[in-house]
């Protein structure tokens, strides 16, 4: 699938691949992004998970880079179209819709389990092309 990639955003998914690679090899598009290459439609925009990374060390390769904390208490960065983001589980602490604990997760499948679709729980590796899918939502 990720031969499918329109150029705008291949490019910047080769700039991904190159400041990531020193920290990881896993990791993702997940959510939208993988559900609509894998049904031929338009991209709109990119969510690249990442895995293997300390949120710390997450926080200052993003300010290294130039991304803009968009959800920093979900360690969610923007950079051009791509959002970058650890993993993460949710636990309902309270009420309300801010009553969660978050927890960065290094656990491809149990990450998953967070997104509201099994097609959106896909995750395409964008070192290797690998499709994870965990919830039959191919």
């Amino acid at each position: 699938m990720l031969n499918h990639i329109p150029p705008q955003f291949q490019t910047q998914i080769d700039n991904a691949i190159s400041f990531l690679k020193p920290f990881t090899k896993r990791a993702y598009l997940v959510g939208g992004s993988v559900r609509d290459l894998s049904l031929g439609q338009a991209l709109h925009d990119l969510d690249v998970e990442v895995y293997d990374i300390e949120p710390l060390a997450f926080d200052a390769l993003m300010q290294k880079i130039g991304a803009v904390g968009v959800g920093k208490s979900f360690f969610v960065y923007k950079l051009g179209n791509i959002d970058f983001s650890l993993p993460r589980v949710e636990h309902k602490i309270g009420q309300g819709h801010t009553a969660f604990d978050v927890q960065v997760c290094q656990d491809e499948k149990i990450a998953s389990s967070r997104r509201d679709f099994t097609m959106n729980a896909m995750m395409l590796n964008i070192f290797t092309g690998e499709l994870l899918d965990f919830w039959g939502g191919k």
